[in-house]
């Protein structure tokens, strides 16, 4: 415990002129920007993950039977499935370590034709895209091996010029050659026009077969539009009611306080994704509502801390109790950030994907959140309790004769 209390009320305007000031920045942030960086949830259109890697092989079977190839590891596995049953081999990089033994060794399978693209290419660094597993025809099915390229925002974006307005982003180290795409829909378009128009744009721009889709997600317009009401329902909802509740269980002050509090730390956290460009996503919306129940946990705790001094210590002075009751809680809040963040910065930095981005904003948010319940909520508890004494003092004032 802390031998002085911690002076919340004294330095009330410095903390409030801090947050206007983070405040401000991300409103810049996002008019300098253009707006968010909308994930394909809110923005209709076609997204898409790539990855540029280099054709090694090409497989075709001409049996009646079904023939499909999968890629498990480092090992591409073969499956025929026919009226005798299914038959599996299996190709792992230690018997066939390069794209040239896979076709040699393929091509004893019978009715199974495999010619080497680029023979050196290391069966460890096989690639499984989208549309795996494949399902073989006569037509020939390319299989991508990783590589180090030198593809960069610039020319995927040159390549797809053709097709439209396309936002390109790059995923992981560079060496990865990952790129995210976005497309937005125009007229007549459908989730098959989309795909095609890209794979034919990038195999104009740098080969055929060239590129290979990750992954490919497609949102209609309709859908979009709803998700962004809903989603503002959820949070003016879940204000509403925290709002309704802290009124009930202390009174009008409290409630008006943490509310104000939870707007900061939803604002903030929309400014540090505008600052730092994360995509808004759903994943955005989920973390935003985790926030507000984490931070009003927290101002709960010191509130209902401020309401018992207020009865133990009648008659002392309110900033005093403001900062009493902050320095009391303050081990508590210490021990709830350090185990949180414990919990989310190993996701933050492990992780991928949505559940990466969702513990980065937590990151965020929980700063935000804590900064918010120690400063903010007390400060705007103090100043809006002088309000309403002021105006008690002056209805119950005898009128001037």
């Amino acid at each position: 415990m802390l031998k002085k209390d911690i002076p919340v009320i004294k330095v009330r305007w410095f903390t409030s002129i801090l947050a206007a000031i983070l405040l401000v920045s991300g409103i810049v942030a996002l008019i300098v920007n253009g707006g968010f960086n909308l994930g394909v949830d809110f923005e209709s259109g076609l997204s898409q993950r790539i990855q540029f890697a280099p054709t090694g092989l090409n497989v075709a079977y001409s049996g009646s039977n079904d023939a499909t190839l999968s890629i498990s590891g480092s090992a591409l596995v073969l499956e025929i499935r026919g009226g005798e049953g299914v038959s599996t081999t299996t190709f792992d990089s230690a018997a066939y370590p390069t794209a040239a033994d896979l076709a040699t060794g393929l091509a004893k399978i019978a009715k199974i034709s495999a010619t080497a693209v680029d023979g050196t290419l290391k069966t460890s660094d096989l690639l499984s895209g989208y549309g795996f597993p494949a399902t073989l025809s006569t037509t020939p099915t390319s299989l991508n091996f990783k590589a180090s390229g030198t593809k960069t925002i610039d020319t995927v974006r040159a390549a797809l010029s053709s097709v439209g307005n396309v936002k390109v982003q790059t995923i992981g180290a560079s060496e990865n050659q990952t790129f995210q795409v976005r497309l937005g829909i125009k007229d007549g378009d459908t989730q098959s026009s989309m795909e095609n128009a890209v794979t034919a744009a990038l195999d104009a721009y740098f080969g055929k077969g060239s590129a290979v889709i990750l992954q490919s997600d497609y949102i209609g317009a309709k859908f979009s539009a709803s998700l962004v009401s809903s989603s503002i329902l959820a949070i003016v909802v879940a204000m509403a009611l925290i709002l309704v509740y802290v009124w009930i269980r202390f009174r009008f002050a409290f409630a008006v306080s943490s509310l104000i509090a939870l707007m900061h730390d939803v604002l903030m956290m929309l400014g540090a994704i505008a600052i730092f460009r994360f995509e808004f996503s759903g994943t955005t919306i989920a973390a935003l509502l985790t926030i507000i129940g984490y931070s009003l946990n927290n101002t709960i705790v010191i509130f209902d801390r401020v309401r018992e001094n207020i009865g133990l210590h009648k008659g002392e002075p309110l900033a005093t109790q403001v900062d009493r009751s902050v320095t009391q809680s303050l081990t508590r809040t210490i021990m709830s950030g350090v185990t949180t963040l414990a919990a989310i910065a190993p996701l933050a930095i492990f992780a991928s994907g949505d559940i990466k981005m969702f513990a980065i904003n937590m990151l965020f948010g929980i700063v935000f959140g804590t900064y918010s319940s120690n400063f903010l909520a007390p400060s705007f508890l103090y100043w809006i309790s002088k309000a309403q004494k002021k105006d008690n003092a002056v209805e119950k004032a005898p009128a001037k004769v």
